[in-house]
Parts: structure tokens; sequence; C-alpha cells
């Protein structure tokens, strides 16, 4: 079976909320994708995350959606209160969405309050830059009992073969991946532009038929664009 293409709702989603209008149909509907990850990087987009009726029925229909976790999730709220109310909106969410996995970054996970949760969790794999040790925190990851959501881009920071590493190490729990392009060794770009070296560096992952998240920065949103490279990443993907 082929992989999933999906995308992240990313900031697009604050816009809509500060509009007071969520319409992700409108937005993703236009391009050729089988799922979405909503992304909850900040808790007021989790308190504003209000949809309709259409909106929840286009989300159900879609082959594949995962929500993630706000990224300062235990670190910017104000108590363990807290951080149980925007559980509990999660969980709502989840279920109204039909989500199949939220993503949390290890760091931030609060891991006491999980198993009072239905919901499939995966843990993302973090960047060599901006925690003080995040070797450590990726190593920690790893012993954990939960799925695995596999950041190529993240990998990239420890070496070439580090998404390969990673991979073999963690493909049991692999639930799904953030895929995306590393230029002049910024995250998140293009995977049209990207330089061979980095894309033969994904060869290992082309076995798995998890959902890949499209996580890149877009700068032009055109269908024209978008689906240049969703096509790219069917095809690097394709099962023979």
């Amino acid at each position: 079976m082929n992989n999933l293409v999906c995308m992240p709702t990313g900031p697009l989603i604050e816009e809509m909320i500060e509009k007071g209008k969520i319409d992700l149909k409108k937005v993703f509907g236009k391009y050729d994708i089988d799922g979405l990850e909503i992304t909850f990087g900040y808790k007021h987009r989790i308190y504003g995350f209000k949809i309709d009726k259409e909106q929840e029925k286009w989300l159900k229909g879609l082959k594949y959606v995962s929500l993630h976790a706000p990224f300062g999730f235990v670190s910017r709220s104000e108590n363990k209160e807290e951080i149980k109310k925007q559980m509990d909106l999660l969980q709502k969410i989840y279920k109204q969405v039909n989500a199949k996995a939220l993503i949390l970054h290890p760091h931030e996970c609060p891991y006491e309050l999980l198993k009072n949760y239905k919901m499939n969790y995966a843990l993302e794999n973090m960047p060599l830059r901006h925690y003080r040790n995040n070797n450590k925190i990726n190593q920690d990851m790893l012993k954990q009992k939960y799925g695995f959501c596999l950041d190529t881009a993240h990998a990239s920071d420890f070496g070439e073969k580090e998404i390969e590493k990673l991979y073999k190490k963690m493909k049991k729990k692999l639930v799904q991946i953030h895929l995306s392009g590393v230029i002049n060794k910024e995250h998140h770009q293009s995977l049209v532009d990207s330089p061979k070296e980095y894309i033969d560096s994904l060869k290992g992952l082309r076995e798995t038929n998890v959902p890949l998240i499209l996580e890149i920065n877009f700068t032009d949103l055109s269908v024209r664009a978008v689906n240049k490279e969703i096509r790219f990443a069917r095809k690097m993907f394709k099962k023979s």
C-alpha cells in the first residue's frame, strides 16, 4: 500500500482562529492530499478551535487526521490544571475529527496524564538546535512505550545516516513521518529543491507505508506549487 500524503495546518489555523472562521475544507480541500495534521502549536489554538458540522464531516471523510500538541505544552502552561484542561479539549477534538494520533514533543509531554485519556500518542524526535541536550532527549524518547513520529529534517541535524538509523530503531513504533527538505541546514524546506544527498538519505524509509505529513514552510501556497511537492513525495515513496 502506498503512503498517504498529508499536510499540516501550520500557522494557517492561527489566521482562521483570529478571523473567527475555521474553514479547513476551503483552504486545504483544493490540494491533492489524503489527510491533515491540525497544528495546535500554541494553547490558544486549542481554546479557539470551533468547527461547524460541514468542517467536521469533511475532516472525518479524510483518510488520515492527526493532532499536534502545543510546542510548549508543559512549560507554557500555568499549572497542571491547565495542562489537564488542554488534554480534555484535545481528546474532545480527537473524537470530533476522528483523529488517529496525537503528536507530542518528548520534553514537553505530560507523561503522568496520558494514561487518563484514550488517544494514540506519538513522540517526535527533536532537532539539534534550540534545546540544550536534544541528543539525551531523543535517547530518552527511544525508551518510551508510545508511538513515534519521525521528523526527517530534525534527524538530519545529527548526520546523514541518522534518519535511517532512527527509522530502524523505531519502525515498529512508527505512526507517521514529518517529511520535508533540508537546504543549507535549514529545516522544513522544499523536497523538490533539496540536494540529492539529502533525498538519498530518505531511501531507507521507502519501505514503510505510514502517513507522510509534508511539513514544508510553503512560500507559495498555489495549487500548482503545493501539488508539485505532493507529487514528488508520492513518486519518491511509490511502491513498485
